[in-house]
């Protein structure tokens, strides 16, 4: 990717500009803030003595009268730790009673000015003026008020230029706010490169599995356990998820591919032999069945490998209700009920307590209805099958026993895996995906199916998942209407 190209893409490069950009309007709103203050503060502290040594004139004024606040005046003015003031009095019409002013702002005028001395003649005198010290250094702060007898007070006295004060400081917010923008944008890229990276990886591993096909690549988990984190955990279970699929998908395949030769030859040969058959439309037809009958093996088959591998891959669609396994479990035995009196074998149900969970109970009648056909399968006549269930430690547990010749330990491993037939059902007709299936349904909703051989012979499938106490449900209210998922 060109340089311009990745700057203009960039989620790093443009979280670190937002974030130096909000840093640099709350640093300048801050100092904003602090120069008003400052300043104020300042004001303040001008003021403040002036308005405290205008209200003592006052009250000596008040009380000895104007020699007595000229006294005072003259007192202060020979005080080393007072500041030199400006005093005065105003009349109504704005005529100068009497007023002070400061040394320093007196200044002499070069020119001599003569002047009648009264007795006739002239004298040469020097002319003073006066001048406010206000400029871009100085300024003035002048406090008044009117005295009882109607005459204007005023006091002040030169200060500081509030503006000359804290221009140092100005030129500081430029010098250190340009630094602490070009760090903080410094800081903001490499926080935003930091927390990016997982994003960064995620792309990186999407553009290896397009470009290779490299299914098995993976996001490296982050450290942090955080939003992002979570993104990143969730794409990872996703491509396993993918993954899982795909590896059904084709061992499906696989397996449609080893088991349908068989069937499909048996079916070519019946349709050829029909074809021969044509002078004897009774063995014709009768071929023409079988090949029906083939057929629908054949979909079977097909339609019990995609149920395997969409519960196998998490992607089995399942209806979740309310119901009870002692329920389904009666369900399923009347259903082959005829099957099990046609083989002289006994089907019943023993001590069939309430095993409430949630389920979907099409797909669990489904499971049960395929290990009652299994020990049916393989119990010879005058056996027994019996079904069982209960509820134990908040764990729902159906139970399919039968009295035949029960799973060899080596082989209780495998007799799940899809299209295994064991030595001895060889000759019993079948798919050998029955417990597959069981397995599959059992799973995805969150249970487990095993088999173990009975104390007294033959075999014992038990199905557990989690039950629905009735504490559960009577806090839960009325039963929730059926959901996907």
């Amino acid at each position: 990717m060109a340089p311009l190209e990745w700057l203009r893409r960039s989620l790093a490069l443009r979280l670190s500009v937002w974030f130096a950009v909000l840093f640099a309007a709350g640093f300048t709103a801050t100092f904003f803030l602090l120069y008003v203050l400052l300043g104020r503060q300042l004001e303040s502290r001008d003021f403040e003595a002036l308005r405290l040594r205008i209200g003592q004139y006052a009250d000596i004024y008040e009380a000895r009268g104007l020699i007595g606040l000229r006294e005072r005046i003259t007192e202060d003015s020979e005080a080393p730790h007072v500041r030199s003031l400006f005093v005065r009095l105003v009349g109504p019409g704005g005529n100068l009673v009497w007023g002070k002013v400061p040394p320093d702002w007196i200044e002499k005028d070069p020119r001599q000015l003569a002047v009648p001395d009264g007795w006739g003649g002239w004298s040469v005198r020097r002319v003073y003026n006066v001048r406010v010290p206000t400029d871009l250094q100085r300024d003035i702060a002048v406090v008044s008020t009117v005295l009882p007898d109607g005459l204007l007070l005023q006091v002040g006295r030169s200060t500081d230029s509030r503006s000359a004060l804290l221009e140092p400081l100005r030129h500081l917010f430029l010098w250190v706010g340009g630094g602490v923008v070009v760090v903080a944008f410094a800081i903001g890229f490499f926080a935003a490169r930091r927390a990016t990276r997982p994003l960064q990886n995620v792309v990186q591993t999407a553009r290896q599995i397009i470009s290779t096909g490299a299914l098995d690549a993976r996001v490296p988990m982050p450290k942090r356990q955080d939003e992002i984190a979570e993104l990143v955990r969730y794409f990872n279970t996703v491509l396993d998820k993918n993954a899982g699929l795909l590896r059904a998908m084709r061992e499906a395949l696989d397996n449609v591919a080893h088991d349908l030769r068989t069937p499909l030859t048996s079916l070519r040969g019946t349709a050829e032999l029909a074809l021969r058959q044509q002078e004897n439309p009774a063995a014709a037809n009768e071929a023409l069945a079988e090949c029906v009958e083939r057929a629908d093996d054949v979909l079977r088959l097909l339609r019990a490998l995609m149920e395997i591998s969409e519960a196998e891959a998490g992607m089995m669609r399942l209806d979740m209700v309310e119901c009870d396994l002692a329920d389904l479990a009666r369900a399923a035995v009347e259903l082959y009920s005829d099957v099990a009196d046609a083989q002289q074998i006994t089907l019943r149900i023993e001590d069939a307590q309430p095993a409430p969970v949630k389920a979907d109970a099409t797909r669990m009648r489904q499971a049960i209805a395929n290990l009652i056909d299994n020990g049916i399968k393989y119990t010879p006549a005058g056996g027994v099958v019996a079904l069982h269930t209960e509820t134990k430690d908040g764990v729902a547990h159906l139970a399919v026993s039968d009295t035949g010749p029960g799973v060899a330990p080596e082989e209780q491993a495998k007799i799940w895996d899809r299209l295994y037939r064991s030595d001895h059902s060889r000759s019993k007709a079948g798919l050998g995906l029955g417990l597959s299936l069981v397995r599959a349904i059992v799973t995805a909703h969150g249970g487990s199916a095993t088999v173990r051989n009975g104390e007294r012979g033959g075999a014992v499938f038990e199905i557990t998942l989690p039950a629905r106490s009735a504490a559960a449900e009577t806090a839960q209210g009325a039963p929730t209407a059926p959901q996907v998922v």
